[in-house]
């Protein structure tokens, strides 16, 4: 038995319903609940995954209007869902039975758009989970007047309805024009099947009087086979158009390609829990309405926007001639496609503007004083960003933090050497030069110095081929050493301490202790140090790092920059007893105690960065060649306006502190040993605001600020032996370095063991 719905009536305008059904032969097979799934074929078809039914909740809370036939409401896969707002919106005559589909095309296509997927439903619909408004506007045989039409599509939207699935001729009388615009101005989308005369749609004539919002919310369906071609009895766009005033729509930038050929639903008429192949235009219609309800109930703002149509243009695959065609029109229904990110991904800026997410490319590289952001980490992981129809979407930035400095890597071995000449001068002094012999030499080594400590290095670091320090000493105590690549921190330690070996020597141990002067290392230094009384002494240093490349516009605003200046005076106590105060000023220009980034980056903390911090120190001498050294160390940053996604960067405060023992002549003359224990400059105090955006459940963007603690995961404490050897102009030494939440990371522990050589000529 085969059922035509393509009516005609020769004295008065009919509408009618775009399908046709064949019911099984057989009447047992016709009754048959089928399993639930098996409209897994043309769901793969257009790109519908659970995962994307998870993530739209399965439409739950959309509003499905069908203007058609009606519906059964205790149909299985419908039941439940059907709103009592549903009634007979027919004009042109009586519904004995009210909304009650007496046909079956109303209850299928509902169910194809909406049908449930368990509790023993026979199929599955595209959105099983949103609300079903049934306008009955076509009798038993499936026809109807255009008011009718018109009249179902205005009740359906004032009842809720957010796509209204027309699975019927499209004829754009003025009622029905009129009933389309009125939708449109409730930010309603109607779906129009395209028709199953193998024509162009609406014989290719135009049609006119909509509203650019209706052109915005209108969509044509076609139908292909399992294979993606066109069904023969399908309609096509043709070169016809729809206008708004002086807009121009063509069909074909209206119309999509869905499944449309023995597609299984509800076959009521057959039985109430029968089901059949459907075939049509009408079968396709529900499909794309099916998906707008799971796009709009995901980005509600499409429909606010008005997008959501658009949406699924852009996405859709491509078929028969490249780009829009008067045959496939858009192309093939794509929701996998349509639920990922299209055009440009952005992230909202401090600033309230905006950054391409692709432009993302700059780094922050994290000190060892901040750790490694991880507080911040699982907020960029998961950070909110928007594509060009201003839908959200997740993507990971936690590629923007990336730990700079020695890096913890377990255990391993470092070997280093230098090149020295030291000249005496004939009024007692000495002048002295020292250069890097290899790309990795440690820091710690004193070239101006004559005691053994210059042999020892606690420190992982390394310099460059290149660097030097020149140094020269006299008699009177006053000290001055320049040079580049050097820590200076070794030279302000002579420069603080003067002629007290084991004090110096405990410094070097101490090196991110000292002061705030290691972090504008790398470039040119200077230290100065003399004698103001008998047991007194002032030192003085000046540090930068490497210069910016000036070639380059604006380099030293865009460039990290550091430079520091100390000061530091140290008095004896008492015999053997000296303690020591420094006072260092840090500038950082795109660096916040240690980190680097570009200025105007995404992560950027600051421009500018001022810090200030106090040391106290105590050397005490144990014994004949044994020193002890205690040195502790309070740093204030002031906050700071931050950019891209750092609204602010609030004062932060940091601590250091540690002991060094050392021994000369251990074993005989001429050999140095040194132990210490220090806990390197950390951030224990000060947070920043970092720009966060969340979607409420209406779709609205709201963009706030998250205050996030820069203190770091670990608080590292390091264990540190070394021992040196000289032979006349030769020296070695061997260094073992432990260090527990390396870089405070926490958890990371590292173990470095470091030979290194010196050559005096």
């Amino acid at each position: 038995m085969t059922l035509k719905r393509n009516l005609v009536c020769a004295s008065m305008l009919v509408l009618a319903a775009n399908g046709q059904a064949w019911a099984q032969a057989v009447e047992a097979e016709a009754t048959t609940v089928w399993p639930t799934g098996y409209s897994a074929q043309w769901f793969s078809q257009i790109g519908v995954t659970s995962g994307i039914e998870t993530q739209a909740n399965g439409g739950a809370g959309f509003k499905l209007g069908f203007v058609d036939t009606g519906i059964a409401p205790t149909q299985m896969d419908v039941t439940g869902r059907v709103s009592t707002l549903s009634k007979c919106a027919a004009v042109s005559f009586r519904c004995s039975n009210g909304y009650i589909d007496d046909n079956g095309h109303g209850t299928a296509t509902a169910a194809i758009g909406a049908g449930a997927t368990s509790g023993g439903a026979g199929m599955a619909g595209v959105a099983p989970r949103a609300t079903i408004i049934a306008e009955k506007v076509l009798n038993a045989s499936g026809s109807g007047y255009d008011s009718d039409v018109a009249n179902g599509i205005v009740a359906a939207v004032n009842a809720g309805a957010q796509v209204v699935n027309l699975s019927l001729t499209y004829l754009p009388t003025p009622g029905v024009v009129t009933a389309i615009n009125y939708a449109a101005s409730k930010g309603t989308i109607i779906v129009f099947a395209g028709g199953n005369s193998s024509l162009a749609l609406n014989g290719g004539a135009n049609s006119t009087g909509f509203t650019q919002d209706a052109l915005n919310r209108l969509v044509f369906v076609g139908s292909v086979n399992s294979a993606n071609v066109l069904s023969s009895f399908s309609n096509t766009p043709g070169a016809g158009a729809a206008i708004a005033g002086s807009a121009r729509s063509s069909y074909a930038s209206l119309w999509l390609m869905a499944p449309g050929e023995r597609i299984i639903a509800p076959g009521i008429q057959y039985g109430s829990t029968a089901f059949a192949y459907w075939s049509g235009t009408s079968m396709a219609a529900p499909v794309v309405s099916g998906a707008l309800a799971l796009l709009e109930s995901t980005w509600p703002v499409l429909q606010r926007n008005g997008t959501a149509t658009r949406v699924l243009f852009q996405s859709s695959t491509d078929l028969g001639a490249n780009g829009i065609d008067n045959v496939y029109g858009n192309g093939l229904l794509n929701v996998s496609r349509a639920f990922q990110p299209i055009g440009a991904m952005t992230v909202t800026t401090a600033s309230g503007g905006s950054i391409a997410v692709s432009s993302l490319t700059a780094t922050t590289l994290t000190s060892g004083a901040l750790g490694s952001l991880s507080v911040i980490t699982p907020l960029l992981a998961n950070y909110t960003s928007f594509d060009s129809f201003q839908r959200n979407f997740t993507v990971d930035l936690s590629g923007l933090l990336k730990q700079s400095g020695s890096k913890a890597t377990g255990t391993s071995s470092l070997s280093s050497a230098l090149l020295s000449s030291s000249t005496r001068l004939t009024n007692g002094g000495t002048l002295a030069f020292s250069m890097g012999a290899d790309r990795i030499v440690p820091h710690g080594i004193n070239p101006g110095a004559d005691n053994l400590s210059n042999a020892v290095s606690d420190n992982a670091r390394g310099l460059p081929t290149g660097a030097w320090v020149a140094s020269l000493s006299d008699p009177s105590g006053v000290n001055i050493a320049v040079g580049h690549g050097f820590p200076v921190a070794t030279s302000f330690a002579e420069a603080m301490w003067g002629q007290d070996a084991l004090a110096v020597s405990a410094s070097y141990s101490l090196e991110g202790v000292t002061d705030l002067s290691s972090l504008a290392g790398g470039g040119h230094f200077m230290a100065l140090g003399m004698d103001t009384g008998e047991h007194t002494r002032v030192g003085l240093s000046i540090t930068e790092t490497g210069a910016p490349d000036y070639s380059v516009p604006s380099a030293r605003r865009l460039m990290p920059h550091a430079s520091a200046v100390s000061a530091g005076v140290t008095t004896q106590l008492a015999s053997g007893w000296t303690a020591g105060m420094t006072m260092s000023f840090l500038g950082e220009e795109n660096g916040l105690l240690g980190a680097q980034y570009t200025s105007g980056g995404a992560f950027s903390l600051g421009r500018e960065h001022r810090s200030m911090s106090a040391g106290l120190s105590l050397a005490v001498k144990l014994g004949e060649g044994t020193g002890l050294l205690f040195n502790a160390v309070l740093a204030r940053t002031q906050g700071a306006r931050g950019e891209g996604l750092i609204a602010d960067t609030t004062p932060l405060l940091a601590r250091s502190y540690g002991m060094a023992l050392v021994q000369q002549n251990l074993f005989g003359a001429n050999d140095h040993a040194s132990f210490s224990v220090t806990k390197p400059l950390r951030v224990f105090d000060g947070s920043i605001d970092l720009v966060t955006t969340s979607v409420d459940g209406e779709g609205y963007a709201h963009t706030g600020l998250t205050r996030t603690g820069l203190h770091p995961s670990g608080n590292e404490t390091d264990f540190a032996t070394g021992y040196a050897k000289f032979w006349g102009n030769t020296n070695v030494s061997a260094s073992l370095n432990v260090r527990q939440d390396a870089n405070n990371l926490k958890g990371v522990t590292d173990i470095q063991l470091r030979l290194g050589t010196g050559l005096r000529f």
